[in-house]
């Protein structure tokens, strides 16, 4: 990519569900960008399009996607799950996914809670990049809690933790909260039982009030 591709504006805009080759486009960057185990099915990728509680948006320089991000904004709840978010390797590292996350938290409600799935540090260095990135936008760990990713179409997900960006002040989340979140996330985000024990195996360890930690 040349040097004036750099220098195109970018815009970031909804993605419609019914533009279907600019959904091609970020299933691509998607596809290439996650870790696999991380990822959904491509039918199931699609089908988050067009759920009314989801916001795709895309950067693009010109007719070039270069980035994308996926939230889930549920109607009746003050959070919401910064689920996946991508940039092409060749425009890495030029703010876009800072733009793309502070876009996302616009669409949101920029008063709600932002939850951020992200692997857990476990010594590498893409590990230490990337969770430098989420420490940088203000994002912390919730303490203790050892997230488990309930996808297993591609493996199984590696060890992850669950950030949260609230207002700075904010020091611990009550247990109660962090349950609620966790059920949402499983039930209306990942389709999963309410039953499932992977619920239990991350609450019943946490304390009545979840820390946050910076990262």
């Amino acid at each position: 990519m040349g040097t004036e591709d750099h220098l195109t504006e970018l815009v970031i805009r909804p993605l419609s569900p019914h533009d279907t080759d600019n959904l091609d486009q970020a299933f691509a960057i998607y596809h290439d960008a996650i870790v696999l185990s991380e990822q959904r099915s491509e039918e199931s990728f699609r089908a988050l399009a067009a759920r009314p509680d989801y916001r795709f948006l895309v950067a693009m320089r010109g007719q070039a996607m270069v980035g994308l991000a996926v939230s889930y904004v549920p109607a009746e709840d003050y959070f919401w799950l910064y689920e996946y978010a991508a940039v092409a390797p060749a425009q890495r590292g030029n703010g876009i996914g800072a733009q793309l996350f502070q876009a996302s938290r616009l669409t949101a409600g920029a008063g709600r809670v932002a939850l951020v799935e992200v692997d857990a540090d476990t010594g590498t260095e893409e590990q230490a990049r990337r969770l430098k990135f989420y420490g940088r936008l203000g994002c912390r760990r919730l303490r203790g809690l050892d997230y488990l990713l309930p996808l297993d179409a591609f493996g199984t997900p590696p060890p992850m933790w669950l950030l949260a960006l609230t207002a700075p002040e904010t020091s611990v989340v009550e247990i109660d909260v962090v349950e609620r979140w966790l059920r949402s996330i499983y039930e209306d985000v990942y389709r999963k039982q309410l039953d499932d024990p992977r619920l239990a195996r991350m609450i019943d360890p946490l304390p009545d009030d979840v820390a946050l930690d910076a990262i």
